[in-house]
């Protein structure tokens, strides 16, 4: 989002991109000015602007000092802004300069002569709205790139100054250069041109929706309700996409359910294609393999110190929270009179210490009793805790009570931390080997100490203490990806432009599909090839058409060969891959979502509305159901009749017929005719 005029679109930028222009917010109808600042204002030549945000550098008062004797050289007035990094703090402000406070630019800017700041996108913006020759001081990340534009653009200082190199003399020549002729005229001419283009915010919404598919196969118009967006799919004839609406309204009526929609993808990204070429690509591969192993184990000492420190800082805690005793036996025969709790008698213990306040965790056990175990005495800390393993997993805490026997709480306490220190290590020495192992090959079970209760006793990917790891790909599935993509990838590093886009490969049914089209087409195009290309190559560009075209079919006979000797094996447990992960997606929370939207957009509508809006979808209904009984007649009609309905049915998809029932409507009943006419069954 910025001028065209003053940094033109790419040549190589397609037409689904637009620059918009910039965006600006409207401060200056609410502030007003101080007094001080209107009368400096008024009481002499134009000033300059010079202020640098946010920056904060090292010595503002130097910088001060610098900025003030640019600006004597320059023998100008100007506005200074005190900005984040508190210049002018030490005071002496020369009479000819003004201390400004927080400013809209929007306000200030067309009341100076030129700009000086340090590039930042809306402050160059602004600057250049208001037709204001600018001189930019650049520090750090876009803001080199916005003083190159500007000073291509000839609209102020003919280069920009870092910050590093900026001293008073080069500041008071790059002022002197924004107030040139010339600098003047070229920053109105890029004002009108910032006006032409009218708001930024308006034309990137007007830009987004003038790129959305409202048209064609990729439509995501509702095929019922025209004026709604689709987000459902139905499964049997999945040309026919439904609103949130339409959906509500079929399942009200009994004509399908939930079952039966899938979730509309309106465009399909296939984000990564692999690498360019097998060598990289399966290097890549195993050093990601390699470092995920030296990862696993190099980092279990570090998980140890992370754990030692945890521990040494809750001890800490613990002292801090226990003073010193004091007056030793005396204490003790003060705490031995108060009265104590028969260890038969347990504390009673309000519903909402395990159910919660409403409830929501009356799944929790209850924990051990006093009978096994739990508890050893008052204030006591009994035995560990055990999982259904026998295998310990921390203290069961007793009573806070201060009460006899707190020596040996104490002891017992050490004793337990260090044998809960040693089994923490341990699986810590685990995991890391467990880590280890996942970046080698993926689906061996995991250790059962270092399973979650929810994962015991079944095949556990790699979840390894709560956290789920199945996500990352092994490396025998990352080698052979890497080189089938490779192999399916490389025609195109000399130019061959029949390299099919890959499958997007979301589960095993598009897994085994990517896998089959590999093997087929992969064949298919490396030996049809060998004679396509050079034919293509002499049509286009002649006899050396005809010797690259040569080249690029030996090539692609070689590689696109090996890319469907390589590919099926590699899709195919991508596809395993991507469908043991699939319970991660959130696509049960979007249908529950896309549901819930139905149905408010049902409570939206008056009586009348869902009358109109129902009849519509019946009548739709109607033509669904006669498409649905057409395909079914003519799978069973023969090969012949199939195939021209296919045919049909695909030419009248390309020529739109298809993007709402009405059309499908009419579109059946030219197939009907047709058929009629050709003697079809």
């Amino acid at each position: 989002m910025w001028s065209p005029g003053l940094v033109p679109k790419p040549p190589d930028w397609g037409p689904e991109i637009d620059i918009a222009g910039f965006v600006f917010l409207d401060l200056a109808s609410s502030f007003k000015p101080p007094d001080a600042l209107s009368q400096f204002l008024e009481a002499g030549e134009t000033p300059v602007y010079i202020g640098f945000g946010s920056i904060v550098v090292d010595d503002p008062d130097r910088f001060t000092s610098m900025i003030f004797e640019a600006i004597e050289k320059a023998g100008v007035r100007a506005l200074v802004s005190k900005g984040w990094g508190g210049l002018g703090s030490e005071g002496n402000v020369p009479d000819n300069v003004y201390m400004l406070e927080n400013t809209p630019h929007d306000w200030l800017f067309p009341r100076v002569s030129a700009v000086v700041h340090h590039g930042g996108a809306g402050t160059t913006a602004i600057g250049l709205k208001c037709g204001k020759p600018t001189m930019i001081v650049p520090f750090f990340g876009d803001q080199p790139f916005w003083g190159a534009m500007v000073a291509k653009a000839g609209a102020g200082a003919k280069e920009p100054i870092p910050y590093k190199n900026l001293n008073a003399d080069r500041l008071a020549e790059g002022i002197q250069q924004c107030l040139s002729p010339e600098a003047k005229a070229n920053a109105e001419k890029l004002a009108r041109d910032i006006e032409l283009e009218g708001d930024g915010a308006k034309n990137a919404v007007d830009s987004f929706h003038r790129h959305l598919p409202l048209q064609g196969r990729n439509s995501m118009r509702c095929s019922i309700i025209q004026d709604r967006v689709a987000v459902w799919e139905f499964k049997q004839a999945n040309l026919l996409q439904l609103s949130a609406l339409a959906a509500q309204i079929l399942v009200e009526k009994k004509r399908l359910k939930w079952q039966d929609l899938r979730l509309v993808r309106h465009k399909e990204w296939n984000d990564f294609e692999g690498p360019g070429e097998p060598l990289t690509g399966s290097g890549a591969a195993l050093l990601s393999s390699a470092g995920g192993v030296v990862k696993g184990v190099g980092g279990t000492p570090v998980r140890w110190a992370k754990r030692l420190k945890k521990r040494e800082k809750k001890q800490e805690q613990r002292q801090g929270s226990n003073p010193s005793k004091t007056g030793g036996e005396s204490r003790n025969a003060k705490c031995s009179r108060r009265p104590s709790r028969k260890p038969s008698q347990p504390t009673s213990v309000p519903p909402e210490q395990h159910g919660g306040e409403h409830g929501m965790e009356k799944h929790l056990s209850d924990g051990p009793s006093l009978e096994q175990g739990g508890f050893t005495g008052r204030g006591k800390i009994g035995s560990l805790g055990r999982n259904e393993n026998g295998v310990p997993v921390g203290p069961m805490i007793g009573t806070p009570d201060a009460g006899a026997g707190e020596s040996d709480a104490e002891s017992t306490s050490t004793e337990r931390s260090d044998d809960n220190l040693a089994q923490d290590m341990a699986v810590d020495a685990g995991v890391g080997l467990a880590k280890s192992g996942e970046a080698l090959a993926k689906g061996m079970p995991c250790p059962p100490l270092l399973r979650p209760a929810h994962a015991r006793g079944t095949l556990c990917f790699h979840t390894i203490r709560g956290e789920d790891r199945a996500d990352r790909r092994a490396a025998p599935m990352d080698l052979s990806l890497a080189i089938a993509q490779g192999f399916h990838n490389a025609p195109r590093l000399y130019g061959d432009t029949t390299v099919r886009t890959p499958v997007r490969i979301t589960g095993i049914q598009s897994g085994l599909r990517a896998a089959g089209e590999e093997l087929v087409f992969g064949v298919y195009d490396g030996v049809t090839g060998l004679w396509l290309q050079p034919y293509r190559g002499a049509r286009e560009n002649g006899a050396l058409g005809l010797v690259q075209g040569v080249g690029k079919g030996v090539g692609g006979f070689v590689l696109k060969d090996l890319a469907a000797v390589f590919g099926p094996i590699a899709y195919t447990m991508k596809g395993i891959h991507k469908e043991m992960v699939k319970g991660k997606q959130p696509t049960q929370f979007i249908r529950r979502a896309r549901i819930a939207q139905g149905v408010l957009d049902m409570k939206e509508l008056d009586d009348a509305a869902k009358r109109a809006q129902g009849e519509k979808v019946e009548m739709a209904w109607r033509v669904v159901l006669d498409y649905l009984q057409e395909q079914t007649s003519v799978k069973t009609a023969g090969f012949k009749a199939n195939f021209r309905f296919r045919q049909q049915q695909r030419r009248l998809i390309k020529e739109g017929k298809f993007e709402s029932v009405g059309n499908a409507a009419v579109a059946l009943e030219e197939w009907r005719r047709e058929k009629r006419l050709k003697g079809l069954r």
